[in-house]
């Protein structure tokens, strides 16, 4: 690929790793659970409304990715969670094998964000109220763990393990030492240091939770996903056993807060009276003057 390419930086091919076969997938999903939506009522609903509960998230997911990335504390903590559960996660590795690396790796960066995504348009074809609420469940979920990136750092397991362990050679990075591009494409946007809590775990169980508003065959596929996504987690050698449980924890927060607030919808609709009513009022003001 790099011979091929030769003028992209390892970034940009690493953008393209994930976005093409994700756009593959993507399709297959469509085709698949809902076969009814065109892809013009597709971009015609983007247009009008998704980009809205969307862009919240995309919003939210890099102001708290920028954030960690230039102001989490000068120490780490990682020794706190060794202390807690030693080396306990190396057990994911007892056994590897190359194909199992690769295929944890497409689950790991591809499987991830078709779950995390899909789950809002399979949502909006069933529950449009329950799509609103699962995008909302998401900002809550990415904003909780902002806190802990910040104050909390933690260092991915075989980035602490490789070198901590004792016996054996250590947790390996079979992710980040798989390939160049899929190496400098992780470090040029994570610090490694943000380990706790798991979003790839909280993300994707609060997908596979709101999935069950759906269909029962979409439910079952986005918690396999979630399963797989959570082992390639500790087998990949990225993350603690702690990080997953405490990020379960929060995907309950974020599930039950947004189930209980006011539909997303309605805080627009209220917004939108609002303005009709201040320009109703504006517009009073103005003729009386006259």
């Amino acid at each position: 690929m790099e011979q091929l390419l030769p003028s992209l930086t390892h970034g940009t091919l690493f953008s393209l790793l994930v976005a093409v076969p994700t756009l593959l997938v993507f399709a297959l999903g469509f085709r698949l659970f809902v076969p009814g939506v065109s892809l013009r009522s597709f971009a015609g609903g983007l247009v009008r409304t998704d980009w809205k509960y969307l862009g919240v998230a995309w919003t939210v997911t890099f102001g708290v990715n920028t954030l960690a990335h230039n102001f989490y504390a000068g120490r780490t903590y990682t020794s706190v969670i060794y202390g807690l559960e030693g080396t306990t996660v190396m057990l994911f590795q007892a056994v590897t094998w190359v194909p199992l690396t690769y295929a944890m790796t497409f689950v790991y960066l591809i499987g991830f964000p078709f779950v995390t995504l899909f789950t809002y348009w399979k949502l909006k074809a069933h529950d449009p109220e329950q799509a609103r609420r699962y995008c909302a469940g998401y900002a809550l979920l990415v904003l909780m763990a902002l806190p802990y990136f910040l104050a909390f750092p933690v260092a991915v397991t075989s980035e602490y393990l490789g070198h901590t362990a004792s016996g054996g050679t250590g947790m390996e990075a079979l992710m980040y030492d798989l390939h160049p591009i899929i190496t400098e494409g992780i470090t040029s946007t994570d610090t490694l240091v943000k380990a706790f809590p798991s979003l790839h775990t909280g993300i994707s169980a609060l997908a596979a939770v709101y999935a069950r508003y759906s269909t029962k065959h979409y439910a079952r596929l986005a918690t396999g996903l979630t399963v797989a996504i959570v082992f390639s987690t500790f087998y990949l050698g990225v993350h603690w056993l702690t990080d997953a449980a405490f990020a379960l924890v929060l995907v309950g927060l974020s599930f039950y807060i947004s189930q209980r607030i006011a539909d997303p919808a309605t805080y627009e609709e209220r917004l939108k009276k609002a303005l009709r009513d201040q320009s109703s009022s504006d517009g009073g003001y103005g003729r009386s003057a006259d």
